[in-house]
């Protein structure tokens, strides 16, 4: 049950992930399109979005500027298929399990290749893929450090289950999803999170726990959720999430923890009808704690960025600067994470590289497969239409 469970929660981690990439890499763009079209509308109402535009303005000669050559856009039935990658990850799981994780990355990478040799043969349009490339291995750097760092550190709580104690993890977790990611979090919490509910456990936890935990819980930073991340390495201020909606998060939460905490209230049944008494010690250990100084290196490699450190080696491709000293240092810290992590860590999180690499693969066809979305939407908000429904709050 534990098990199965798990690779529930997983796996919807991965669904909540998908469509917060093709939106948050998108409008990591707007900024700077609204800085040209709204800069004197809102300096004076909004002095955040005058100083936030003006970052934009800076990051966009320094980095992320306009290609120098003009390709033909995709047409649109181009989109199906990231539309059907889409529907496969949803569907997948649950309609045709062992077809889909017997031939997920056949598929993802086969579509992938699709719209990219459309791309490359057909527009004559190389940047694109290149620039998709880049962003992929930036995100799943700090996805897979954050994932494996995380993997090393063993939670052990000795407690009775409450509604109480239950709630305050994840509330918990939502706020240190901030700091080592969605993914960082479900990893390190899930499992102390599961063991602490085994004799009443109900699928209502592990729900709440993805709308928490792994979904809502990261919205205030770039490092809280890797689509955020996209959009700080566009330019997007570190801050401008949390000035933007921290209000939006703290309601959310709220409702979230009370509707939690009433239905965990209800819950008086135990798994087999175990209720046999236990004593508790009250204790919390943690195994690993090295692992800690290794999701500080990731988040402090965050902010290596060629766009901001002049001098900082990097790769120049059609005017943009791309890191690759601080991918370098994520995926080293994932690699030494693991191999220095203490066996009894790795052990009792059962820590398997199964969920990273079905992640892994299948953005490759979603970074792959969504060129086509992000221009169609791109160039909906240059439109007269766009410029009417978008504004410094959008």
């Amino acid at each position: 049950m534990e098990r199965l469970l798990l690779r529930i929660t997983l796996l919807l981690l991965l669904l909540t992930l998908c469509f917060p990439t093709f939106v948050s890499a998108q409008t990591s763009e707007i900024p700077v399109y609204l800085a040209q079209h709204q800069q004197e509308d809102h300096s004076q109402s909004d002095p955040i979005t005058a100083s936030e535009t003006q970052h934009e303005d800076d990051h966009a000669e320094e980095g992320y500027g306009d290609h120098d050559e003009e390709h033909a856009s995709a047409p649109a039935w181009t989109v199906i298929p990231f539309v059907l990658l889409l529907l496969m990850i949803a569907t997948g799981p649950l309609f045709y399990e062992h077809f889909w994780h017997k031939n997920y990355p056949i598929l993802a990478v086969l579509l992938a290749v699709i719209v990219i040799s459309y791309y490359i043969f057909i527009l004559g349009n190389t940047g694109e893929p290149v620039h998709a490339l880049f962003e992929y291995l930036q995100f799943i750097a700090l996805l897979s450090s954050l994932f494996i760092a995380s993997g090393g550190i063993l939670i052990k709580v000795d407690k009775k289950a409450t509604p109480i104690i239950n709630s305050t993890i994840l509330l918990i977790g939502s706020v240190i999803s901030n700091l080592i990611g969605t993914t960082g979090a479900s990893m390190l919490l899930i499992r102390p999170y599961i063991r602490l509910n085994q004799h009443r456990i109900r699928s209502y936890h592990i729900i709440f726990f993805i709308f928490m935990v792994s979904n809502v819980g990261g919205a205030l930073t770039p490092i809280g959720d890797p689509p955020l991340f996209l959009g700080f390495l566009r330019g997007v201020p570190f801050f401008w999430t949390i000035s933007h909606v921290i209000l939006e998060w703290i309601f959310a939460l709220v409702v979230l923890v009370a509707v939690f905490f009433i239905i965990d209230k209800r819950n008086r049944t135990t798994i087999n009808g175990d209720e046999t008494p236990v004593e508790y010690s009250g204790k919390i250990s943690i195994v690993g704690k090295r692992n800690f100084v290794w999701l500080a290196v990731v988040i402090g490699a965050v902010f290596i960025d060629p766009n901001k450190i002049d001098w900082l080696p990097h790769i120049n491709y059609h005017d943009t600067k791309f890191s690759f000293v601080r991918e370098l240092i994520m995926f080293a810290v994932a690699f030494l994470s693991f191999r220095l992590a203490k066996k009894e860590a790795i052990k009792g999180n059962e820590f398997s590289f199964e969920p990273i690499r079905e992640v892994a693969f299948i953005f490759i066809g979603i970074f792959g497969t969504m060129m086509p979305a992000l221009e169609l939407v791109g160039g909906f908000a240059k439109s007269e239409a766009g410029r009417e429904l978008i504004t410094h709050n959008t």
